[in-house]
């Protein structure tokens, strides 16, 4: 399911929204709707890995891990290589 991000253009520096599905691609390729720059968005920076505790007695290297995104409010663009 999509979500309304806010991105930053490194371009034109201006912010701008768009809908869209962020899945567990290492980088998300976006384009400014104001100058029409392509941009790119490594997510890797906001990965957060977290274990899941489940019943004791389990061992430490057996619990399971969630990798989540933690984005932020404004979401920063790069230039494409």
């Amino acid at each position: 399911m999509g979500h309304r991000y806010t991105f930053k253009c490194w371009n034109c520096q201006r912010d701008y929204t768009l809908f869209r599905e962020i899945t567990d691609q290492q980088t998300l390729a976006v384009a400014c709707p104001y100058c029409y720059a392509d941009g790119v968005v490594d997510l890797q920076p906001f990965r957060k890995e977290n274990k899941v505790v489940l019943l004791r007695g389990e061992a430490e290297k057996d619990q399971p891990r969630i990798v989540e995104l933690q984005l932020p409010e404004i979401i920063p663009t790069q230039k494409p290589d």
